[in-house]
């Protein structure tokens, strides 16, 4: 068996990206979720830390999987890790045509090849920056979110309004 990378911003983890994660973890012996900390990103709604944290209390029943941020190229961070392949979701044509050009590159940059895993039907059209919209606008998060994420993403909202 080997390992895998699941990289993303995760700004903020949704139910899809859990999703994601407990199906990547059948697929090999270690999966590690690594945060990005890119300065192009817009502003996190929860600093990289507790995402980190609250995606390692989701994801604490999976065993194989290892929750944790990193900065640079994300295929530098795959090799310290040992990790022999990027695993990317897809939820649609315009996901498809980014990601395979990121592994494109990041093929030209090393050995690391990319796999893509699509999105189950229920959680397709939940993205990061719907999500980031909605709180914006005030909307209720729970048909998107873990309830530990959207009461986090709550409690940081009302710290920032103050």
């Amino acid at each position: 068996m080997f390992t895998i990378l699941l990289p993303g911003s995760f700004n903020p983890p949704t139910l899809g990206h859990l999703n994601l994660i407990e199906r990547s973890s059948h697929l090999c012996q270690t999966l590690y979720v690594g945060i990005g900390q890119s300065s192009k990103k817009e502003q996190r709604l929860l600093s990289t830390e507790e995402t980190v944290r609250l995606l390692q209390q989701e994801t604490s029943s999976l065993k194989n999987v290892t929750i944790c941020s990193f900065t640079g190229l994300v295929v530098d961070f795959a090799k310290t890790i040992g990790a022999r392949f990027l695993l990317k979701g897809i939820r649609n044509s315009y996901d498809l045509r980014y990601e395979m050009q990121q592994a494109a590159v990041n093929r030209e940059l090393s050995e690391i090849e990319t796999i893509f895993l699509p999105s189950h039907s229920e959680t397709r059209e939940i993205s990061s920056s719907l999500i980031r919209e909605l709180v914006q606008l005030g909307a209720p998060l729970n048909k998107f979110l873990p309830k530990s994420i959207a009461e986090a993403i709550h409690t940081a909202s009302n710290q920032q309004e103050k």
